[in-house]
């Protein structure tokens, strides 16, 4: 597929005249930020591509800023977890791809002072790590006695010892540990393939059921990854409903009362509460939606939609773990609607234009068109928006909304409908949103992001709609809609 600005141009939009670098870099493309920002959150995540080679223990600000990562080695990390002084992560490293029995735990530091540590070597599937309260060990689950059952080893890598012994024809796996209330929640399976999730004892005593695995029957469906809130009050955990569908949970330990929290149109994966139990971070993934691969979100612990963190499609999300002093959500304003006729527009690939940025105000089937042009064979067309955004400072935007409806008057093929949000820190568009287009039908893109990587020191908003047409006659790319919401922090 060809890059989706190959041809940049510059162009009259009716209204003001505007001059605008549709293809990166510029005045206003500076990043919020350095490369050092505090480390609040530990991703792993891995290349679509080729999540292999590409992969990476990263360290970023809740709201996804700074360079830094764990030093890595050849192999997709999976399920960091921070240990309680915030100095080092344990995680699963997969050796040989697509190979779980390749999958040994490793310790590293965050500033990469000391030598990475291996702690087990072998030719099981030892995963899903987590720290005990007192952070001399870790508890995993591996399949070293012939099953999935939940094991113990010291930060050094000796003493591994069994911790519980599943009940026959079950298997134990994703333990998570309450530092407050010294308590481990994991998820079984059970004969019939079904999961639940079970409490126990930080010593291995008290063993007890706390959900039920749900109404949906079946291999594999039922409560996986489990995380427990600070205080231990309460557990997030994935639902599966579907062999491609889950929903968000969150259950109370206290009388076992469960809660669907989130229910997209795909699947979650890796709940984590923040420290302030005022939000939870977890990945999501909504093919439908023309999102695929899990992606790190984040959403109020009670109401509201999630925001993504990780907009881009290139990075899978294959763990998570929130440091102690992540800072709670600030208080927010009602959202604003910044309006497209107050935007500056361009072309950012196409060779012309028919119609007026007004038409872009109100999904009327009034339509704003743009002329394809022929790009490595492909009919390519697109336009460049950019928004400047009414705070005082960027680190006021809180989260922002952004919604688009396009068609294109030619599709089939691997002709493609995207819209992506430019990057200043990494100088480039993400592409947030990706959907076929077999024909000429409109399609709605719309994404919330809570990423200050995707917004400019100047305060601007720069995001691009685009068609790209499998090879054959010119098209147009029609734009119905392009609708933006600001949610900013309450300034004093």
């Amino acid at each position: 597929m060809p890059a989706m600005h190959g041809r940049c141009l510059r162009c009259w939009i009716p209204g003001p005249i505007v001059l605008l670098a549709a293809c990166g870099g510029g005045s206003s493309s500076t990043p919020v930020g350095g490369s050092i920002a505090p480390v609040e959150l530990i991703a792993c995540r891995a290349r679509t591509d080729s999540p292999f080679q590409f992969a990476e223990v990263a360290l970023r600000s809740s709201r996804n800023l700074g360079t830094r990562r764990v030093a890595d080695r050849t192999g997709t990390e999976r399920h960091a977890r921070l240990h309680p002084d915030g100095d080092m992560v344990v995680f699963a490293r997969e050796r040989t791809p697509n190979s779980p029995a390749s999958r040994d735990l490793f310790v590293a530091s965050l500033d990469g002072i000391s030598p990475e540590l291996r702690l087990t070597q072998d030719d099981h599937a030892d995963d899903e790590p987590c720290w005990s309260p007192a952070g001399d060990s870790i508890l995993f689950a591996s399949d070293r006695s012939g099953g999935g059952a939940l094991w113990r080893i010291g930060r050094d890598g000796t003493a591994l010892q069994p911790f519980l012994a599943p009940a026959p024809g079950t298997a134990d796996s994703a333990p998570d540990w309450c530092h407050a209330a010294d308590r481990i929640v994991f998820s079984r399976r059970a004969a019939n393939g079904q999961h639940s999730l079970w409490l126990v004892n930080g010593n291995g005593t008290g063993l007890v059921p706390l959900t039920d695995g749900g109404p949906m029957l079946g291999p594999g469906l039922g409560d996986h990854a489990p995380a427990f809130a600070p205080d231990g009050s309460r557990v997030a955990f994935v639902r599966r409903i579907a062999a491609e569908a889950s929903t968000l949970c969150v259950v109370e330990v206290a009388t076992g009362q469960v809660t669907v929290r989130w229910q997209p149109q795909g699947e979650v994966g890796t709940p984590r509460w923040s420290p302030a139990m005022d939000r939870l971070f977890f990945g999501i993934r909504e093919p439908l939606r023309g999102r695929a691969g899990m992606r790190l979100a984040a959403a109020p612990v009670d109401q509201g939609e999630p925001a993504l963190l990780w907009p881009d499609q290139r990075w899978l999300l294959t763990g998570l773990d929130l440091a102690p002093g992540m800072a709670p959500l600030p208080p927010a304003e009602a959202p604003r609607d910044l309006p497209i006729t107050g935007a500056q527009v361009q072309i950012a690939s196409g060779s012309g234009v028919s119609g007026t940025r007004a038409q872009m105000a109100q999904a009327d089937g009034d339509e704003y068109a743009v002329q394809t042009s022929t790009f490595d064979q492909r009919e390519v067309a697109g336009i460049n928006c950019r928004f400047d955004l009414p705070v005082p400072l960027a680190e006021d935007v809180l989260e922002l909304r952004v919604r688009a409806v396009a068609r294109s008057t030619r599709g089939g093929g691997d002709s493609r409908l995207r819209m992506s949000i430019y990057n200043p820190v990494d100088e480039r568009f993400d592409t947030v949103v990706d959907f076929a287009a077999p024909d000429t039908t409109a399609r709605t893109m719309e994404f919330r992001t809570a990423s200050l990587r995707h917004v400019t020191r100047e305060r601007q908003l720069r995001f691009t709609v685009v068609a790209d047409l499998a090879p054959g006659t010119a098209a147009q790319l029609r734009i119905d809609l392009v609708q933006v919401e600001l949610v900013a922090r309450t300034r004093p």
